[in-house]
């Protein structure tokens, strides 16, 4: 007689060798898509930072070189000015602390980003979710990072946090560092495409990524941001 259908062995048995092929898939599928999904928040950063200064140009002929003040008056010259009038904002929050990474406290600046932290740290949050955190003390000419041909230049330097106030709140990085103590020094763009080694080497796509302002450019200022950003 013909056999119609599975026995109940064999059903289970093809059952386990899915469960065995998803436990060793999705892991990785799923780590994909994160990295995707922050490649193109940080994508639109870049782009949205970048039409804002641009429009700033064209109306008031004022780029991030000239932007020397990052407070909250109302000049041209200044960041926060720039942002509120070319930009969807939400909210401006003058004491960014609040808002800062667990285990920073006294060894980073508020969300992971150079010096010590302290009340001059401020948060601007857009329409989107995502927010923008700098130093609001901070003068363009005293600070300085690498320009999209590797030159050193004048820059502020900012934190963009691609969904705001919500976890993990840490900063990407290519370290394999999964914790929240890590700082921005990870300019070993080699190690971003390698195997992940905790605390040795790999991609570690998070939240947050380092941008650097200058003229009328924006660029990931991290190798974790530089590698996401040009990733296809």
């Amino acid at each position: 007689m013909r056999k119609l259908g599975f026995t109940l062995a064999e059903v289970l048995i093809t059952l386990g060798i899915i469960g065995v092929i998803a436990t060793l898939t999705l892991p990785t599928l799923m780590s994909n898509t994160t990295e995707r999904e922050y490649a193109t928040g940080i994508k639109k950063a870049v782009s949205a930072l970048t039409e804002a200064v641009q429009m700033q140009v064209a109306l008031e002929n004022v780029s991030f070189d000239e932007m020397v003040d990052s407070g909250t008056d109302t000049d041209l010259n200044n960041l926060y000015t720039m942002i509120v009038n070319r930009m969807q904002t939400e909210k401006y929050a003058d004491e960014a602390a609040d808002y800062c990474q667990d285990g920073q406290t006294g060894t980073a600046m508020c969300l992971g980003y150079g010096g010590a932290i302290t009340g001059t740290n401020v948060a601007m949050f857009f329409k989107d979710g995502s927010a923008l955190i700098w130093d609001k003390d901070v003068n363009v000419s005293s600070t300085t990072c690498s320009n999209a041909e590797g030159e050193i230049v004048n820059c502020f330097k900012v934190i963009y946090d691609l969904n705001g106030t919500k976890k993990p709140n840490m900063l990407s990085n290519c370290k394999g560092d999964r914790t929240k103590n890590q700082i921005t020094n990870d300019h070993d763009a080699t190690k971003c495409g390698q195997k992940l080694v905790k605390d040795t080497s790999g991609l570690v796509a998070r939240d947050q990524y380092p941008l650097a302002l200058h003229g009328q450019g924006v660029y990931p200022n991290s190798a974790a941001g530089r590698y996401l950003f040009n990733k296809k």
